[in-house]
């Protein structure tokens, strides 16, 4: 389900996301490892393969999951060794407090995010991790302002987590057109 369809179908054309770089899985894979992480990692909006396969390659069991049937079927093919599904990050198919990770990054600003966000609890077991990039800001190569949320709102829309980690930095991307993104970088634990 988008929640923010304006702002999807201005940045969809290539789905651009696709090109974003593999690096905050790395960073992610490497955190887990320093905890010596066993169990599932879930990436939500997986995309076609870009983090599945980092995951993957560092020996940790996880699924990637996308509203998008024909994005699942692609990865599918890319990557047979390799877990995808299709579903929906706001009505998430997985028993409660059955998964160990979640891997979130250039989602959740297009789903609702109150909803998207107690999923993730619900199904993270305690003691869990959650790594997840916020938008405070998109704006387009005008200037304008597509996207804002502010930080203090974010903060209470995750305040069941413990923070471990938080990283503020900015993107630019040139495609489909240049915009900037100000990124909240949060490590999470239940």
């Amino acid at each position: 389900m988008i929640n923010n369809q304006r702002l999807f179908e201005k940045y969809k054309e290539g789905n651009h996301w696709e090109n974003h770089p593999v690096s905050y899985a790395k960073k992610f894979s490497n955190f887990l490892k320093s905890k010596k992480f066993r169990g599932l990692l879930v990436d939500i909006g997986c995309g076609n393969d870009r983090d599945i396969k980092e995951f993957t390659d560092n020996v940790i069991d996880c699924v990637g999951i996308d509203n998008d049937k024909k994005i699942i079927e692609t990865a599918n093919k890319k990557f047979p060794n390799c877990n995808f599904k299709v579903q929906n990050a706001e009505d998430l198919k997985f028993d409660n407090c059955s998964v160990s990770a979640i891997f979130i990054i250039n989602v959740i600003h297009y789903l609702n995010n109150k909803k998207a966000i107690k999923e993730v609890y619900r199904i993270l077991k305690p003691r869990g991790y959650l790594f997840i990039h916020f938008n405070l800001l998109i704006v387009d190569n005008k200037g304008k302002i597509d996207y804002e949320h502010r930080k203090e709102d974010i903060l209470k829309l995750i305040s069941k987590f413990k923070i471990i980690d938080d990283y503020i930095f900015e993107r630019v991307d040139n495609y489909p057109t240049k915009h900037k993104h100000k990124i909240l970088e949060l490590v999470l634990q239940k």
